[in-house]
This record gives C-alpha cells, sequence and structure tokens, in this order.
C-alpha cells in the first residue's frame, strides 16, 4: 500500500505539475546568466549545476516539458522547435510538433531526440538528469531548468531568450508578466486583512496533497493575499490529512481544473467531516486552469489573475 501511494504521488507531480519536481538541496534551482566565451559561444550554469555549452546559433530546439513549449513561444522563438512532448498543448502550433514522450524521464525518447538532430535540448526538471545526462555522452547540448518561483521563472524565460537569439522579446515578455503580477497586487491592497481568505489548495485527492510555499503555488497564494493553510509545509508537495484539513477549516479550496472531477462543492461536501468547513458550507470550492496554474512560464500571470478572480469576486 505504502508502495503504490508513492507511485500515485509521483505520477501526481509528473502529469499534473507538468516540470515540478523537487530540487535537492546541492542542486542550482535556476540557471545563471548566459557568460560569454571566447569562441562566442554561451555558457549557463543549469539547475543541475552542470556547466553547459551552448552553440552560437541555434537553430533546432526540442523542448522536454510544455513550460519549455509555453516560454519558446513567448520570446518568439517558435519556429526554432522541432518537437516536444505529448504534454505541450499549447500554443496550439506547440501540439502539430513532433513527440518526443511524455515528461518523466523513463517516456522520454533518446532515439526521437537524435533523430530530430537538435543543436540544442531543453528540459523542465531536474527529473529529467538521466535525458540530460545521455545526451551530453552524445554531444548534444541540453539545459535543464526547475523554476519553483516567479522570480526564477523569468529569468528561466530571459535565457532561453538569449540562447534563441531572442533576448529584446524576453525581457518584454518578463516586463509584460512583471507588470501583471504588480497590476493584480495593487488591486487587492485596499483589501482589509479580515477579507483575505484561508485556503487549501488540493492538488490530488488520493492520496490528499497540497502545495507548499516554497512552491510557484504557494507563492500565488501569498501574491493575492491569501493565507495557505499549509503555510507552514515543509515540503513542495506534501502529502496531508483530511482530519488537518478540516480542523484548519479554510474559507476557500482551489485546486487545478485537471482535479475537477474530484473537486466540486458537492463531492467535497460528501467527504467525512467536510461538510462543516467554511469554504463547503459557503460554496467556495474553485478551479484554476489546469496548464496555467501548474506550468512556471508566462501563463503564471493569467493563473494569478484567474486565483484573483476567484478570491475576490466583483460584487454586481
Amino acid at each position: 500500500m505504502k508502495r503504490s501511494i508513492r507511485t500515485a504521488a509521483t505520477l501526481v507531480i509528473a502529469l499534473i505539475l507538468s516540470a515540478c519536481a523537487a530540487t535537492p538541496a546541492t542542486q542550482t534551482p535556476t540557471a545563471a546568466p548566459a557568460t560569454q566565451t571566447p569562441a562566442a559561444a554561451s555558457t549557463i550554469t543549469d539547475a543541475l549545476g552542470r556547466q553547459v555549452v551552448i552553440p552560437a546559433t541555434v537553430k533546432r530546439v526540442v523542448s522536454l516539458a510544455p513550460s519549455i513549449t509555453e516560454i519558446v513561444f513567448a520570446v518568439g522563438a517558435g519556429p526554432l522547435l522541432v518537437g516536444d512532448t505529448k504534454y505541450c498543448n499549447y500554443p496550439p502550433e506547440a501540439d502539430a510538433l513532433p513527440k518526443i514522450g511524455g515528461f518523466s524521464a523513463n517516456t522520454i525518447s533518446i532515439e526521437s531526440i537524435v533523430a530530430l538532430k537538435p543543436d540544442l535540448v531543453i528540459g523542465g526538471s531536474v527529473a529529467q538528469a538521466p535525458v540530460a545526462e545521455a545526451l551530453a555522452k552524445l554531444n548534444i547540448p541540453t539545459l535543464v531548468f526547475d523554476p519553483k518561483t516567479f522570480e526564477e521563472v523569468y529569468s528561466n524565460i530571459e535565457n532561453i531568450g538569449a540562447v534563441t537569439g531572442h533576448a529584446d522579446t524576453a525581457t518584454a515578455a518578463v516586463t509584460k508578466m512583471k507588470d501583471r503580477v504588480a497590476a493584480v497586487q495593487q488591486r487587492i491592497a485596499g483589501i482589509p486583512a479580515d477579507k483575505r481568505p484561508t485556503v487549501f489548495y488540493e492538488v490530488f485527492d488520493a492520496p490528499l496533497m497540497t502545495a507548499g510555499p516554497g512552491t510557484f503555488i504557494g507563492q500565488m497564494l501569498g501574491l493575492v493575499g491569501a493565507t495557505s493553510i499549509f503555510a507552514d509545509a515543509t515540503e513542495d508537495y506534501p502529502q496531508v490529512s483530511a482530519e488537518a484539513i478540516v480542523a484548519r477549516d479554510p474559507a476557500v479550496i482551489v485546486g487545478p481544473s485537471s482535479h475537477g472531477d474530484k473537486l466540486t462543492t458537492a463531492q467535497v461536501a460528501a467527504r467525512p467531516g467536510w461538510d462543516k468547513i467554511r469554504a463547503v458550507r459557503d460554496s467556495r470550492v474553485y478551479l484554476i486552469d489546469g496548464d496555467m496554474v501548474s506550468r512556471p512560464g508566462p501563463r503564471l500571470a493569467d493563473a494569478l489573475e484567474a486565483l484573483a478572480d476567484a478570491l475576490y469576486p466583483v460584487q454586481k
């Protein structure tokens, strides 16, 4: 039974969060700025702590994560993408690209990547280290990113812009994202403390999992003035007990739309004891687009706006 729970948790992180594996303490969580070498190539320290030399001109890119695919398109480098994963569904052009597998390392085909003859491969989780190592032996440059905060997402966008020759567009994308985040914060600045809700963010229901304060989901809750009932969590995506959730009595329950079939007010109310939770009594159970809220890329700004709309509905 314990093995099945661990397996379920692993699949949830891989499939629902689409690039949110935990970062070991010894690893660099986000890439350092690119530095020029004498050969006019660039070198970046990636999330695995590796010094990766990037060709001076990158013409063919393979993405190993939906978040990376979205960033590549957002910085204007979409035409360089020659392959991505089966989960890469945004923008629509991503669907038409050749697929190299899923998100987890054991589902990715090295042979498919090699056949696409990429100048650069970009991963979205330190859990994809085996892929990066295999490609390194074949002399295919592979960067691995694994951002946990908005600041690290901004850095990754700028780095991807730099290595693909789209630095200016990347800077503009980051500026726009920051402006939208600032607008949300300005919008909620005048909301009094007693109107700012406590929130339970449900990642998955079997086992019950939430997002800790060290994740970009946890950061989003803070950016909209909400308080996570598990703000004291020490893990990124910890398992929690139903009893603890009932005891902490959140005013709002939020989850990704990919979990929507398990997260309606009626279904939550049917869980033992959950009918006593304020969020259930007040029918304040909300879903946020599962792709936007789970991918550390430009659409985190969309997710933040959607979260603010849910927590602070405009009174008509």
